[in-house]
């Protein structure tokens, strides 16, 4: 009887010995599927932001394309090039012909009338080609100045009672006219270099920006080959696949059915970089422009010291609009690029790193 005690005793406690191996054992189990829940919902709290995030990303880049070719101002600038035009306090066919007069009075073998209707013709066709003096500015002298100064050349060698001082006399009354158009298409060739080169960048950044979401949907969609996605824009992209109600979407159903995310160790990072290379490309596109509109401002306010018959109320009026069209446009610009809301969405997605670090 005392040995049946033993044995029963000792059975009791084996099965109590069992049945905690088996609590702890789901004990467990359950810890390793909480951790797991948490994980995932964490890699959620991260892809919602990013969504959010990139949504205001592809709107700024967008905006900024569309602002880098400032259209209205670079038509205005522009317009100060045309030979044509009296923007700049003078205009060039008026100035040329005063100036031929002394000598269009001593030429006696010359059709005067003629003479100066073909200097007319001459200043007029590079401005319904081109819209300027010359589509590049010369390395020395302006291809229509130089075409001028060979015709009254020709005149001068014709006709015997002109002089070299008539012609000296002629190019110093006009060369300091075509010394502005010169200037003015210096500044402007600069501007569209300048912007060509922040266009490069600017590519760069649009390139950068998709490989980010190429990265996102390939963890998200397991089934989808990332080659597929090559020929598909950013906004393409995002209303696709990344839009946050298509990403809520593939969320539940992903936990529903037990799988999880890993959300890419460099997202975050990426992030920052397009964000703040975005904000130094648009830094260094305000320096340009600044720097075209002081140079035009600079060129029109040196034609009030080229000779009495300037039209200083002229040059005031063009400063004026040249001024309030460049502080309209850098108002609105920042204002459309609506960098506010980026950088915000952008510091709630950095925040997520603090969930995943605790």
């Amino acid at each position: 009887m005392h040995q049946k005690k033993i044995i029963l005793g000792f059975l009791l406690f084996a099965c109590q010995l069992v049945v905690g191996q088996i609590k702890q054992t789901s004990f467990s189990d359950r810890e390793v599927n909480e951790s797991k829940s948490i994980a995932f919902s964490v890699d959620i709290n991260q892809f919602l932001p990013t969504s959010s995030f990139l949504d205001a990303s592809i709107n700024s880049i967008n905006t900024f394309n569309s602002l880098i070719k400032k259209e209205n101002y670079r038509n205005k600038i522009t317009s100060f090039n045309n030979p044509t035009s009296s923007d700049m306090g003078f205009n060039l066919e008026n100035e040329i012909q005063t100036a031929l007069k002394p000598l269009l009075a001593k030429a006696k073998n010359t059709n005067t009338q003629k003479f100066s209707q073909v200097i007319a013709s001459l200043i007029s066709t590079p401005a319904k080609t081109t819209g300027t003096v010359s589509k590049t500015a010369a390395p020395a002298i302006n291809p229509l100045f130089s075409t001028l100064l060979s015709l009254v050349g020709n005149l001068t060698i014709q006709e015997k009672r002109l002089t070299r001082d008539d012609l000296d006399s002629f190019i110093n009354a006009t060369a300091k006219y075509f010394v502005q158009y010169e200037k003015l298409n210096g500044a402007n060739n600069l501007f569209d270099q300048n912007v060509d080169r922040l266009n490069q960048k600017l590519s760069e950044l649009q390139f950068d920006l998709k490989e980010y979401m190429l990265d996102m949907i390939t963890i998200l969609y397991k089934n989808i080959q990332r080659a597929s996605l090559k020929n598909l824009n950013s906004e393409e992209l995002f209303l696709k696949y990344l839009d946050k109600q298509k990403l809520e979407e593939v969320l539940e159903k992903n936990e529903q059915e037990h799988h999880n995310f890993q959300y890419p160790s460099d997202g975050i990072k990426a992030a920052k970089d397009i964000a703040y290379n975005l904000q130094k490309l648009f830094n260094e596109y305000q320096k340009v422009y600044t720097e075209n509109y002081n140079q035009i401002r600079t060129i029109l306010n040196e034609s009030r010291t080229l000779g009495k018959n300037i039209n200083v109320k002229q040059v005031e009026a063009s400063v004026k609009d040249l001024e309030q069209l460049y502080n309209e446009s850098k108002t609105s610009d920042v204002l459309a690029l609506r960098f506010t809301t980026l950088f915000e969405r952008l510091k709630v997605l950095v925040g997520t790193e603090q969930l995943v670090k605790n």
